[in-house]
């Protein structure tokens, strides 16, 4: 049984991926196991899931924070390849303290790569760097749920792409959403208000997105060339369907 390590930034990242896991994987060949880290120690999180016969595992891991998710890695890279992994994986937000400080105000492609290649360096001074990958969400993860545009639909009637770009000027349809907003939740705070609910990040709102999504909205984020992260992030799972 392929064995592989997804280390995820947050809650909302980890409720992503376990959604996207259920969608894309056979079900009847998937077993996954959800983890929080809480001082540096392991704790089960909501939820898990294994079929009888299982051909691949996840271990999902929340490390509450962005700038936790290579030092977790480190400390954990050696043990987890003895355990019997095969890869590990991370997903994070470009959005971040350190992206601020570079860029208060906009996005920046210089800065972004400087982030990226500075992640990229300290992976290759760890052990197991050939097991180890790491996919950033530009800006946020949330540009990839704008980039699944028909999903709001689906949480409300009324929020067709039409009517999110008649009051909010924004073409979701079309626009690449990684390469379009600096702070990509902002948008979906905003569409959520036209029909009256509120996006905060909460665990009921994001359980909310992600159990709609299906695989014509991973396709449709996908679509021409846009949220390339997500592209990349999507066939490293993929390949274990």
């Amino acid at each position: 049984m392929k064995k592989i390590a997804i280390f995820a930034e947050g809650q909302t990242e980890l409720i992503f991926i376990r959604w996207l896991l259920l969608r894309l994987i056979d079900n009847s060949k998937l077993s996954f196991e959800c983890r929080e880290l809480l001082a540096h120690n392991e704790s089960p999180a909501p939820y898990k899931y294994s079929a009888l016969d299982p051909q691949v595992y996840f271990r999902i891991i929340d490390v509450h924070g962005d700038e936790g998710v290579l030092s977790s890695i480190h400390e954990r890279e050696s043990s987890l390849l003895r355990a019997g992994y095969d890869e590990i994986i991370a997903v994070r937000d470009m959005y971040s303290e350190t992206y601020l400080n570079l860029s208060p105000k906009r996005m920046s492609d210089t800065v972004t790569r400087k982030i990226i290649d500075a992640h990229h360096e300290t992976i290759r001074q760890m052990t197991h760097r050939d097991r180890i990958k790491l996919y950033f969400a530009i800006m946020e993860i949330e540009a990839w749920f704008l980039g699944m545009y028909n999903i709001f639909k689906k949480i409300d009637p009324l929020l067709t792409t039409s009517f999110i770009g008649q009051k909010l000027k924004i073409d979701l349809a079309n626009v690449d959403p990684q390469e379009s907003f600096f702070k990509p939740s902002d948008q979906v705070e905003a569409i959520y208000a036209l029909c009256g609910r509120a996006y905060g990040k909460r665990k009921q709102e994001i359980e909310g997105i992600c159990s709609k999504m299906d695989i014509a909205d991973f396709n449709d984020a996908r679509e021409n060339g846009r949220c390339s992260t997500f592209e990349e992030f999507y066939r490293a799972i993929a390949k274990y369907c």
